[in-house]
């Protein structure tokens, strides 16, 4: 191959690099706000409008300064809660530190619950101990398989489960005495504990874990995602399951697989409404 052509070839794959980094950049780094509504005649009242906006598999990530573009796009959802499904540190890096000073920052902003997920799991015994004192020190309220009740009006009962005891009888027994007529939402971090979901009568399900199936491409969706394996069936957004509706947020940070193409970091929004309003 002449000199000519080596050049040449050596040039054009320079300038394709250098034109692919904006873009990687942006998939990566440019956070996005989705919203969703949630219709049952369970939303109430004064219930009708309330939103929830969804923080999930951050890993430490910081998008600004001490994440002040997060925080900000948090803040502009104008939320009435926020709710962490998991996975807020990683535990390749466990910065506990700075998890907790971001869990501080959005405690702020509204109330916030938060549950598990696998990387807090993999953590040690102490180190555990000092994230969830961490947590409750910074206003953050853990649901680790317990209900509570919240909202307007009539409200609706919160649910949190840990990470790995959803499909365990937990669930079926925080459900087994709910109010009839009362909406009921899990915090789970595991979107492929679907059945699971469905089975235990849960109105509306927010989980994260699957970063959006990592590589997304149109029409297919995401490439893979953990515990779903290649081609995986709940990645992003909202999913019927009879009775019951699963929203899974794309998530913000990566952990071992660093790259995300198509699936920007992703914040998500879920307004209330009644099923019998006018759409709004």
């Amino acid at each position: 191959m002449k000199k000519s052509t080596i050049a040449a070839v050596a040039a054009a794959g320079t300038a394709a690099v250098a034109a692919s980094v904006p873009y990687f950049y942006k998939q990566n780094t440019q956070l996005c706000a989705s919203h969703y509504v949630f219709r049952s005649p369970k939303v109430k009242g004064a219930l009708s409008g309330f939103r929830i906006t969804q923080i999930s598999d951050l890993h430490n990530k910081e998008f600004g300064r001490e994440n002040c573009r997060l925080l900000a796009l948090t803040e502009a959802q104008l939320p009435d809660l926020l709710v962490i499904t998991g996975d807020l540190t990683d535990s390749y890096h466990p910065d506990l530190d700075k998890a907790l000073d971001t869990a501080s920052r959005l405690a702020r902003i509204a109330p916030c619950y938060y549950v598990t997920g696998n990387h807090e799991h993999r953590l040690s015994r102490e180190r555990q101990e000092t994230f969830f004192r961490g947590l409750e020190a910074a206003g953050v309220v853990l649901l680790r398989n317990e209900a509570v009740k919240l909202g307007l009006g009539e409200g609706f009962r919160l649910l949190g489960v840990d990470c790995n005891q959803a499909r365990t009888g937990v669930l079926k027994e925080l459900m087994a005495d709910r109010p009839a007529g009362e909406l009921n939402i899990l915090l789970a971090h595991k979107p492929h504990y679907a059945k699971s979901y469905r089975e235990a009568g849960v109105d509306l399900v927010l989980a994260g874990h699957a970063h959006g199936g990592q590589w997304r491409l149109p029409g297919v969706g995401g490439l893979y995602a953990p515990g779903q394996g290649p081609l995986p069936k709940y990645t992003a957004g909202m999913y019927r399951l009879g009775d019951t509706v699963l929203c899974v947020s794309r998530g913000l940070g990566n952990s071992s697989f660093p790259l995300r193409i198509e699936n920007r970091p992703e914040l998500v929004t879920v307004t209330l409404r009644n099923s019998a309003e006018i759409s709004v």
